[in-house]
């Protein structure tokens, strides 16, 4: 199999050695982590930027919801 990774390549076959020798658990909870940093990761962008917006705004200004949601997409049409 081959793996494309910008990774080195004995970087990406230590990842994938990792992920085999995981359970299926582990991985389930390493995704929820991961989609967690980068929600929040998203989020603090937002907050940033519009730092008087309530919790509402901010939630709702996350482009991936915009386009999911709504099909507005930001890059083309903005916030």
């Amino acid at each position: 199999m081959t793996v494309n990774s910008p990774l080195p390549p004995d970087i990406g076959s230590r990842i994938v050695e990792r992920l085999r020798t995981m359970t299926p658990a582990q991985r389930f909870q390493q995704m929820m982590d991961l989609t967690k940093f980068v929600t929040d990761s998203q989020l603090e962008a937002v907050r940033a930027t519009y730092p008087d917006a309530d919790e509402f705004e901010i939630r709702v200004r996350n482009p991936e919801l915009l386009k999911g949601a709504f099909g507005w997409d930001v890059e083309v049409q903005g916030y």
